[in-house]
């Protein structure tokens, strides 16, 4: 299992060259413009959007429907749920909802390495009044984490095939060996995680980590083209926003 979810994809396409943050803010704007539409046609419009950006990104939609495959057990879960609670109607919406804000995640995790996320995400912050040293801390804790999430499913994987190659049976039906199948893996992965952050905690104070004021060798710059992005992603929020509220 290769877990494509939070995975930086690098090509040369023009949404690889937008500023991170304006990538940050659209992608919010596009999470939120899916959460507030109920209605198919928009989920029609949603998609059209979707498939611009994939062609701008230059990255196959393939690689993009492949973090909806590795979200799979959290869809269908809440989809089960919405089913019994509020019937199938809402629970097919549930479902579309979900999938469409993996995909315009996956969107901003695609097109953005997880240090420039971080970058963008910290730099945001100075307009709500977030002091520097807050900011660079926040910046290397999501640095830190995104990195983490790749890892961490790889590891799974990793765990999964040891345990297997010992004699585990993960796939025998009842109860009490579906516990013992998660404990195999939960209490090797929770080790390794552990070990993982002594050991970037080590690197951090061999680096004097907050000693010195940090710099940075990326400079984020603002261009015309983010301005026209980011315009965008408002126009597509508005213009789904009044359809809601006319029909």
């Amino acid at each position: 299992m290769k877990f494509a979810f939070g995975r930086y994809v690098p090509t040369d396409s023009v949404i690889h060259s937008l500023d991170p943050r304006s990538k940050i803010v659209s992608s919010f704007l596009f999470i939120a413009t899916v959460l507030s539409v109920n209605s198919l046609y928009d989920y029609i419009w949603l998609f059209s959007l979707f498939m611009v950006i994939v062609k701008m990104s230059k990255i196959s939609i393939k690689i993009y429907l492949r973090s909806v495959k590795n979200m799979w057990f959290l869809i269908a879960f809440a989809t089960v749920i919405q089913y019994f609670v509020s019937g199938i109607e809402t629970a097919a919406f549930i479902a579309l909802r979900l999938i469409f804000v993996v995909l315009f995640a996956s969107f901003l995790t695609y097109t953005t390495s997880p240090l420039l996320i971080a970058r963008g995400l910290a730099d945001l912050l100075k307009y709500f009044g977030v002091k520097k040293k807050y900011r660079e801390d926040f910046s290397m804790i999501m640095t830190i984490s995104f990195r983490f999430i790749p890892i961490l499913f790889d590891e799974v994987d990793r765990i999964i095939k040891a345990q297997i190659a010992r004699g585990a049976k993960f796939d025998q039906p009842g109860i009490r060996y579906k516990v013992q199948g998660i404990v195999a893996i939960i209490i090797p992965l929770l080790i390794s995680a552990i070990r993982k952050a002594e050991e970037i905690s080590i690197a951090l104070q061999a680096r004097k980590y907050g000693v010195f004021e940090r710099s940075s060798y990326y400079v984020l710059k603002w261009k015309k083209i983010d301005t026209y992005f980011f315009t965008f992603s408002i126009f597509v929020f508005l213009f789904l926003f009044i359809l809601k509220i006319i029909f």
